[in-house]
């Protein structure tokens, strides 16, 4: 597996599998087959509320072929919410933490406990005794500094070997460099040829921040884009790749972590495949000239703190 170094020397996979939204028997399958295909970093968050699940698929795979943790690169997230729907007190709604005038945060001691609460509940779900990356899943505005100093203290415990970011922008990290101690190692966003967001990448990239890109493939849905479709297709044939290969290797090629996501099992191959050819420098200067800043994802639209 091809890994890039973390600013703190823990070396990441160049690319993972993503897990939303996959659960029980069908996550198991495809944790087994994304590890035999070659993948070992596996991204998930406790509010895709699929960490007991991919837990229980982990130990099923362990079963199999012996103990493999430390062959793998374990991502969860902190999020705003419960971990699980049905435990939401009566007439709230998700986003319960993480607001100043949430009753959940009312003590001094409320973003310690719940910070550390949802580690170890991750740390149990996930049968491990550490996670490889531990994310903070949106800037939440009224507790970001603090959120992030107790991740530090997870991080200086060695609970977790590496922490960072998702959706955040400079504002965000110049924020944490001057009030924290530690620099964030990864930033998880959303990217792609018509959304290339080059000087964000290029500011973070200037602090020793990675990048890692979910949901990397969206822009294959974008059908209006004929020109861009007809230039993938174009480089498809000529590296006989498919299109969505192209994409992950663009993203390779500009120092990303891509985390594409499939239950099928060809396709989790086929997206794992793209370490044996390159894009050339004009091919890839060619994909970024699609850019049209377009964002995708609501969520990454309507993140907290942007």
């Amino acid at each position: 597996m091809n890994t890039l170094k973390l600013s703190n020397g823990v070396e990441i996979p160049h690319i993972g599998c993503g897990t939303y939204p996959i659960f029980g028997d069908q996550l198991t399958q495809t944790i087994k087959n994304a590890y035999h295909c070659g993948y070992r970093l596996i991204d998930t968050a406790d509010n895709y509320y699929n960490e007991e699940d991919l837990g229980n698929s982990l130990e099923e795979l362990y079963s199999e072929i012996g103990n493999i943790r430390k062959e793998l690169f374990l991502v969860t997230k902190i999020s705003d919410e419960l971990y699980r729907q049905d435990d939401i007190t009566p007439g709230m709604n998700r986003g319960i933490y993480f607001w100043k005038n949430s009753p959940y945060m009312q003590s001094s001691s409320a973003c310690h406990d719940i910070v550390c609460k949802k580690v170890e509940d991750s740390l149990k779900y996930l049968k491990t005794d550490y996670i490889d990356l531990l994310l903070m899943h949106r800037p939440y505005p009224d507790f970001f500094e603090e959120i992030w100093y107790e991740m530090e203290q997870l991080y200086k415990k060695g609970k977790v070997r590496a922490i960072g970011l998702c959706n955040s922008y400079e504002r965000h990290l110049d924020k944490l460099i001057k009030s924290g101690s530690i620099v964030p190692m990864v930033n998880q966003i959303e990217t792609s040829p018509l959304n290339t967001k080059e000087s964000l990448i290029s500011y973070y990239e200037s602090k020793n921040v990675r990048t890692m890109v979910y949901s990397p493939l969206q822009s294959l849905k974008n059908i209006e884009e004929k020109k861009y479709q007809d230039y993938l297709d174009s480089l498809a044939f000529k590296y006989d790749k498919n299109k969505g290969q192209i994409i992950l290797r663009y993203h390779i090629q500009r120092g990303l972590i891509p985390i594409p996501k499939s239950i099928n099992p060809k396709r989790l191959a086929l997206n794992i495949s793209v370490f044996d050819f390159s894009l050339t420098p004009n091919e890839i200067s060619t994909l970024s000239g699609f850019n049209k800043n377009k964002q995708y994802l609501p969520e990454s639209k309507g993140c907290p703190g942007f």
